[in-house]
């Protein structure tokens, strides 16, 4: 009974907009209200958390199964048990609201977004964007450098105005109760948003969804989109399986594809109630996507990982979040126009259970679809390099931008 009550205060904590300063987005003059925001997640969503990550039921495994069948059962159990007696979200909560956060209302919805201002006045925007399972904590790393690069001993010229938003259905943004939020239409929401802010040309960036959005922002937009940088341009309009992935991906490292585009309220039942299930299906990907010797904390520590598991837990926004693939799968055809916009493409080889391919002919393929102006085949890093290789990312963003400034 106590967990029920605890579920239930969580539950109406977040729909009551207790969870950081949501409600008082409601209280300003007009939709385009721009509402400062606090991460602020209630005690009982804590409690009740504690109270699951202690009766987990765990299940049994063969001997010796390593990661062929999932997350093993000996790393999750020390995952889990670190959540439970070592990990300090406030620490982490802390972290997050030491950047400049916001909510404004576009078509209905509340869009949660950092928009951290560089003390520069030439300062470029960057519209950057984050993808699947991951949330603006991918970028944490590296929103100082970008908007006050000076502060670290590098150049002012390579400042940006720098903004991060959630997209609908994702972390602290509204969820939408209505079908048809594709990558098409989620792009329409950043358009509006870099208007709103005042900003009549800024630079893109984007991984994962945030590529596929990106992209069209730069369709959308091409006027005011200085240029657009992509973690790989593989991506297709229709598929989820990027051009040039070898044949027994498709098979193995997709399945998840699968089951997010046609089932995924199915799915969402047990990774919203669990918090152990939605552990494992997350860093199932970390683990693959990544570039490690085996050893996914090679890559990240138990806190980053956390720290993106609790964004999805403490908003429960792992089935909106996931319905993205459904809805994508199911958009009605699109133009797909080649891309006018000049493009940079950042490929990082360990970017998915396979290695991805770079080179000529990654290039020649991309070439068809994107203005080119730059090429980089990193010598390291995955999926999420701004976390994994803030090095690398960092480099590669302000050498592209500071030739299409």
């Amino acid at each position: 009974m106590r967990r029920l009550a605890l579920a239930c205060a969580a539950l109406a904590a977040i729909i009551t907009g207790t969870l950081g300063a949501r409600a008082n987005a409601q209280q300003q003059d007009g939709e385009a209200a721009i509402v400062p925001f606090t991460i602020d997640v209630p005690d009982a969503v804590l409690a009740d958390l504690q109270e699951r990550l202690r009766a987990a039921r765990l299940p049994d495994e063969l001997n010796a199964a390593d990661w062929d069948y999932g997350v093993p059962l000996p790393y999750l159990r020390e995952l889990v048990e670190y959540w439970r007696d070592g990990f300090d979200w406030r620490a982490q909560e802390a972290r997050l609201n030491r950047f400049d956060q916001f909510t404004t209302n576009i078509d209905g919805l509340d869009i949660h977004f950092i928009h951290q201002r560089s003390p520069h006045p030439d300062a470029l925007p960057l519209l950057v964007l984050n993808g699947w399972p991951s949330s603006i904590d991918e970028y944490y790393k590296v929103i100082d450098a970008l908007a006050d690069p000076a502060a670290a001993g590098g150049a002012s010229g390579d400042a940006f105005h720098v903004v991060i938003p959630a997209m609908p259905g994702y972390g602290f943004s509204d969820k939408s109760r209505e079908a048809g939020f594709d990558t098409y239409r989620m792009a329409d929401f950043w358009v509006t948003l870099m208007a709103r802010l005042g900003y009549a040309r800024y630079g893109v960036h984007g991984s994962d969804w945030g590529a596929a959005v990106a992209r069209w922002v730069a369709r959308k937009d091409t006027d005011r989109v200085a240029g657009l940088h992509l973690v790989g341009c593989e991506g297709v309009l229709r598929s989820a399986v990027p051009l040039g992935r070898p044949a027994d991906m498709v098979a193995d490292g997709f399945g998840y594809v699968e089951i997010q585009s046609t089932r995924t309220q199915t799915l969402g039942y047990g990774l919203n109630d669990s918090p152990v299930g939605l552990a494992a299906w997350i860093v199932e990907k970390y683990h693959g996507w990544s570039d490690h010797q085996g050893n996914v904390e090679q890559a990240y520590t138990k806190d980053e990982l956390l720290t993106n598991i609790m964004i999805y837990w403490a908003t429960g926004s792992i089935t909106s979040a996931s319905r993205l693939y459904y809805e994508n799968r199911h958009a009605p055809q699109r133009p797909n126009d080649p891309i006018t916009v000049p493009t940079g493409c950042a490929g990082f080889v360990e970017r998915y259970d396979q290695r991805t391919r770079t080179g000529p002919e990654a290039r020649q393929a991309a070439e068809q679809r994107y203005n080119i102006v730059r090429w980089t085949d990193m010598p390291r890093g995955g999926h999420f390099p701004a976390l994994e290789a803030p090095d690398l990312w960092l480099n590669d963003v302000r050498a592209f931008f500071a030739d299409v400034r």
